[in-house]
């Protein structure tokens, strides 16, 4: 276990794991950046926040998803998108961080990151988030990917951005334009966000209070963002 300071503040501690188990462990104790958007109210494809509450107090298993099409190519793809990144934006040294951050301050916080980018001029730290998406027609790709990313990704990384102490990540996507046949990669940059944060962390602690004392939470949630 280490400790990682910030300006001369320790941020986060870092947990190892060395299984698939492990890993769902750690993940089943702690609310990590892809449950962020379902406690918001703001992800697309799941809004059951009474499952997620479920999950983290034990009574239901996380499912596993690994095995599903979108799932699986996401995981194929993401080496080898993070290995194009570093080719074509030399400017950062990327690395990758097997292990779970864990927010001192709000120890019910975690990560998992893609990618850790360090600006070599700067020196400055910040998060690489991989992604892989189908658009089925230019709408849904004006929409959705065009000039931002999704709202549930980028819920996501200003929860990891508030976990790290981080002040930047960069989402890296590669899109495929199923109307084409054709993929395209996108870079967005992504600043930290101190009152998305602050909102975050609001929501997330009313949730993780449901789970400390073992009360259901209600259904429907959503915080504009």
């Amino acid at each position: 276990m280490e400790f990682k300071e910030i300006g001369g503040i320790m941020q986060y501690r870092e947990i190892e794991y060395h299984s698939k188990e492990e890993w769902h462990s750690i993940r089943q104790k702690h609310i990590g950046g892809s449950d962020c958007s379902i406690i918001m109210g703001h992800n697309p494809y799941n809004e059951d926040i009474q499952e997620l509450w479920r999950i983290k107090t034990g009574r239901e298993k996380q499912k596993d998803i690994s095995n599903v099409p979108a799932v699986k190519n996401g995981i194929i793809q993401e080496p080898y998108l993070r290995g194009i990144f570093e080719a074509q934006y030399p400017e950062f040294k990327v690395d990758t961080l097997e292990k779970t951050l864990i927010s001192l301050k709000y120890p019910f916080m975690s990560a998992n990151l893609d990618g850790v980018l360090e600006d070599k001029t700067s020196k400055e730290k910040g998060i690489l988030e991989i992604k892989t998406a189908r658009c089925m027609n230019w709408k849904q790709f004006e929409r959705d990917w065009k000039n931002e990313v999704p709202l549930h990704y980028h819920l996501q990384v200003q929860h990891y951005l508030a976990v790290t102490g981080w002040k930047f990540a960069v989402l890296f996507a590669n899109i495929k334009l199923e109307w084409t046949d054709e993929s395209i990669l996108k870079r967005f940059n992504i600043e930290r966000d101190e009152d998305d944060i602050k909102e975050i962390i609001k929501k997330e602690i009313w949730f993780n209070s449901f789970v400390i004392n073992d009360i259901e939470p209600p259904s429907k949630t959503k915080l504009m963002i």
